[in-house]
């Protein structure tokens, strides 16, 4: 605001009278706030102190996806392997108990053989025909009193069922030790020296039973 002298001839008056540039600053600044505001709503930044810069942004936010629970943890394959194998071992532990006490075979031996044999994965197929659980071959299945269809030995139920007289007709023969009965189940009824490849399964048998 400014002071100005009026025209009046009755003495020296001052009155407030706004400089014509005072309403053209503050038309100004208003125009370039409301401006300002316009361009913050669109990501611009603006100072009234200084002039504006069209080219400066505010840096975009970054976009963060969340996962709903926990992230899957990065579970070693060995131990992934071992679960899997654990929880299939309760799964057909009935079935295992039930045919093992039909034979008289120790549970625990039973569990050993099929954990070397197929970790406990029915679906298992060896290299020699063998088949499931046990990996009997449909020729000894069928002495043991299987009549069925080769791939019917995929059935962990029937497979275990014949595996199971299979390992105690070995037992039998063998005469009692753990060792005599892996033999005549691995390499065979007749077999009566023990090979390197037998004796490593005894081996892991033994290892499992202890």
């Amino acid at each position: 605001m400014a002071l100005f002298a009026s025209n009046r001839t009755d003495g020296l008056r001052l009155s407030a009278v706004p400089r014509p540039e005072t309403k053209d600053y503050m038309k100004n600044l208003i125009v370039a706030a409301a401006a300002c505001v316009g361009m913050l709503l669109v990501g611009y930044n603006c100072a009234f102190a200084g002039p504006l810069d069209a080219k400066q942004r505010t840096a975009p936010l970054k976009t963060v996806s969340r996962t709903t629970g926990f992230p899957t943890p990065n579970v070693p394959t060995e131990m992934r392997s071992a679960e899997d194998s654990f929880v299939r071992q309760d799964h057909y532990s009935a079935l295992i108990t039930k045919y093992a006490k039909q034979n008289g075979v120790s549970v625990d031996l039973a569990k050993a053989v099929i954990k070397i044999e197929s970790n406990f994965n029915p679906k298992t197929h060896g290299s020699a025909g063998e088949i499931g659980l046990m990996q009997i071959k449909p020729a000894t299945a069928r002495l043991m009193g299987y009549s069925g269809r080769a791939k019917g030995l995929y059935d962990p139920e029937t497979n275990i069922k014949f595996g199971m007289k299979y390992l105690a007709m070995a037992q039998n023969l063998g005469g009692g030790p753990t060792c005599n009965t892996i033999l005549k189940y691995n390499a065979g009824h007749g077999a009566t020296r023990m090979n390197p490849v037998s004796k490593r399964y005894c081996g892991k048998v033994l290892a499992l039973l202890n």
